[in-house]
């Protein structure tokens, strides 16, 4: 009798099961944490034809069977219904692995068949996501899949599949940590079709996944906004987790260090051996530094502590000359960009005071010169280093200098500062200052750690010229900037912790004297769109009206004192520059996100914009005012226009600017 009764409720309930929908409503509600209402469920199962049937009458179907419950949070599976749909869906796995599997091809380029754990153990490993919420996932994907009538996947589409029903079901976070890093077919076509050669090709995929690992896993979410959004400009974006920005090294450092390695004697370069041994030595031992750093190394007394032993020398040749300046162009130069990578402090005052010479006072300089600028020119590829010539050598007598001056002001001139000795004015090519900031400080070499900037018009812009709410979001921004550099020094310390190549520069050039040597390593906080933010807020330009130019200092003073307050409380190693010319200023995102309306136009770097009506006596007093609160490093750039050029060095040099540089009217200085 009890067996007639069971075989009736079966037939009963085989007969509400009969159709597909039914057992589609079963199963959304199995999947779901929470009671669905009647329209979410409803779209959740016919999708975007939710009238398309009497879906009402399906429901009640399942009520009357106990298969379902209701209350006023909405429908919810019964116990019944969750047992008599695991039956359900071991029936289909009995009838799905009758049928031919789904391959997948994995990422290590082998063929295998679909496997549901696969994808459970991978939800929970690389997810973080619970295990019953792992198998449920695993479940609609596999369901899913089997109704596509798919017969083969790559892992990526798989992973694409997975992610979109995470974010069906409400877990971002989840899909956010297994989005696969990669490049756009669309995109590494357009490498693919430019003039990059395989190495530029190459390296242009990878930095893209550099890029994307650490703006969507490396960095909080917080912080990686600000980049996206335009509010905070990064430098080297790609191996911005990876390794410092750059090094000060001091020349005799690493020549007292090569002579302690090998056999050269200093005082007895007698033959040419000796000299290229010198030469090849040097170099050799600086490009164990190029992994470590992405924007340049500076050497620091250059001509005083290295070229010197080759100006004096009776057998130093044209050919050492030669072999000197391709060593350079091999350091300054790498395959995926287009700046330079090495900046030389060359001071000529001492050389001077050996050569007694009257004739030979700059002959060496000037082969120097032309020596690099001869094998550039045998390759258009090859990229001039950053020069940075001590301007205080000049004073006695700029016509001593004629020849110098003229070739390093035509060809190369962007390439070329000028800068006042005076310990505290060397800069390197992010405008960085690396000399010692008082007259406490040792000369010591430098690392450099990053440069961070502040997008000083998108601030202004949200403003809307209310000083209150312009201090207040520049210090937010400010505050970021800190954030960012704390989150700096643990990646690049996590990644270089193992290298033992790392671990002897550091201890042979930079052994900390307090603490960890990220603490001492310069931290470069700037700006960029001063010009235009002071415009937007004040209505007219800096060097235009008074009240313009008072506004611009005190946003200034304003992120010096702060970052001056950081220093005191943290003792932090934090310097305020002037911003530099780089990928920033071009890239269109943040060009786009700002409508600066014409897309030639760009931020202007400097702080006098480059189009000033004020004469040049008027620019450079501005200017000075504006490098005084800039100790981080600043430099003046000049239009030579219809001056003459010495007459034009000889101006600025009287003026006692802490640097400058020379452009034609068309140009605007840059590193690169």
């Amino acid at each position: 009798m009890d067996s007639d009764k069971n075989i009736d409720v079966l037939e009963k309930q085989l007969k509400i099961l009969s159709q597909k929908i039914r057992i589609d409503i079963l199963k959304k509600l199995n999947v779901s944490r929470n009671p669905l209402s009647y329209s979410r469920l409803q779209k959740e199962v016919l999708g975007a034809n939710p009238n398309s049937v009497n879906f009402s009458f399906h429901l009640k179907a399942l009520k009357k069977g106990n298969l379902i419950s209701t209350s006023e949070s909405g429908y919810t599976l019964s116990t019944l219904g969750k047992q008599i749909l695991k039956t359900i869906v071991s029936m289909e796995q009995i009838l799905n692995d009758q049928n031919v599997p789904i391959m997948i091809r994995t990422s290590k380029y082998s063929k295998e068949p679909f496997n549901a754990n696969k994808i459970e153990d991978y939800l929970i490993k690389e997810g973080q996501l619970e295990k019953i919420l792992a198998k449920q996932i695993s479940k609609e994907v596999k369901e899913r899949l089997s109704k596509a009538k798919i017969g083969y996947l790559t892992t990526p589409l798989m992973r694409e599949y997975i992610n979109a029903i995470l974010l069906e079901n409400g877990l971002e976070e989840i899909r956010h940590k297994l989005t696969r890093l990669g490049t756009p077919p669309f995109e590494a076509f357009s490498f693919f079709d430019r003039s990059f050669n395989p190495d530029q090709f190459i390296s242009k995929l990878g930095s893209d996944v550099s890029e994307q690992f650490l703006l969507l896993n490396l960095l909080p979410k917080n912080l990686a906004d600000l980049y996206l959004s335009g509010e905070i400009a990064l430098l080297n974006l790609n191996y911005w987790s990876l390794r410092p920005l750059g090094f000060y090294l001091d020349s005799k450092s690493i020549v007292e260090f090569i002579t302690k390695q090998s056999s050269i004697n200093l005082n007895k370069l007698d033959k040419n051996r000796d000299l290229i041994n010198l030469v090849m030595n040097f170099f050799d031992f600086l490009t164990k530094f190029k992994p470590y750093f992405s924007e340049d190394i500076l050497l620091g007394n250059f001509n005083s502590s290295f070229l010197s032993y080759f100006n004096s020398n009776k057998n130093s040749s044209s050919n050492i000359l030669n072999i000197i300046t391709s060593q350079i162009l091999k350091l300054s130069n790498r395959q995926y960009d287009e700046k330079p990578h090495l900046s030389l402090e060359l001071s000529f005052l001492n050389n001077i005071k050996q050569n007694n010479a009257e004739n030979s006072k700059t002959q060496f300089d000037n082969d120097f010169l032309k020596s690099l600028m001869y094998q550039i020119s045998l390759n258009n590829d090859l990229i001039c280093p950053l020069m940075l010539y001590d301007y205080s050598d000049f004073l006695s007598s700029i016509s001593e200098y004629d020849n110098l001056i003229k070739n390093l002001t035509s060809s190369y001139r962007n390439n070329v500062i000028f800068y006042k000795n005076n310990h505290s004015n060397l800069l390197n090519s992010t405008l960085t200052n690396v000399h010692k900031l008082n007259k406490n400080d040792e000369e010591r070499n430098k690392i450099v750690l990053d440069k961070v900037l502040i997008n000083l018009h998108m601030i202004a812009q949200k403003s809307n010229q209310i000083d209150d709410v312009f201090f207040e979001s520049l210090h937010e921004k400010i505050d970021s900037v800190f954030e960012f550099f704390v989150n700096k020094k643990k990646l690049v310390v996590r990644k270089l912790k193992s290298s033992i190549h790392w671990k002897k520069i550091i201890s042979e050039f930079f052994e900390p004297k307090n603490g960890d040597w990220t603490d001492e390593a310069l931290k470069s906080i700037s700006f960029f769109g001063l010009n235009e933010a002071v415009k937007t807020h004040c209505g007219i330009e800096i060097d235009r009206n008074i009240n313009s130019e008072i506004f611009a200092k005190k946003v200034l003073n304003f992120m010096i004192d702060i970052i001056d307050e950081n220093n005191q409380r943290e003792h932090g190693n934090y310097v305020f520059t002037q911003p530099h010319n780089d990928n920033y200023l071009f890239n269109k995102g943040y060009n786009s996100k700002l409508s600066l309306g014409d897309d030639i136009k760009r931020y202007n770097i400097e702080l006098i914009r480059t189009d000033s009506r004020l004469s040049l006596e008027r620019k450079i007093e501005l200017h000075k005012k504006f490098e005084k609160i800039l100790n981080g490093g600043s430099i003046f750039t000049c239009n030579l226009n219809d001056l003459h050029l010495l007459e034009l060095i000889e101006i600025l040099i009287n003026s006692k600017l802490n640097a400058f540089s020379i452009r034609t009217e068309k140009e605007a200085f840059t590193t690169n």
